[in-house]
């Protein structure tokens, strides 16, 4: 005689972190400062847009210029003191930066 396999009733699982937003994407951070070279100020460097932002508000010295698409590269230095340089080949082909 043949058995027919038993169907396991499903465990319900307790709700986890996953099941809504996770807590450690939107707790708020303390804004990173990042001080820019060309202007010699200082900006907010909490998202990549705050960059962005800060280099189209108002015209800079580039301190160099792109291989590839000869448009305007400007430095900065980040929150935890490192150069960074900052350019946009799309951005500067559709003169969306200064310079």
């Amino acid at each position: 005689m043949m058995s027919m396999p038993q169907q396991q009733q499903p465990l319900e699982e307790a709700p986890t972190e996953h099941d809504a937003v996770n807590y450690r994407f939107i707790e708020k951070k303390v804004p990173e400062v990042a001080y820019c070279m060309a202007c010699r100020s200082q900006f907010s460097e909490s998202l990549p847009n705050d960059v962005i932002q800060h280099y189209m508000n108002q015209r800079h010295e580039p301190c160099c210029r792109c291989l590839y698409c000869n448009g305007p590269m400007y430095r900065y230095r980040d929150s935890r003191d490192i150069v960074r340089f900052y350019h946009d080949c799309h951005r500067s082909r559709r003169m969306l930066d200064g310079a």
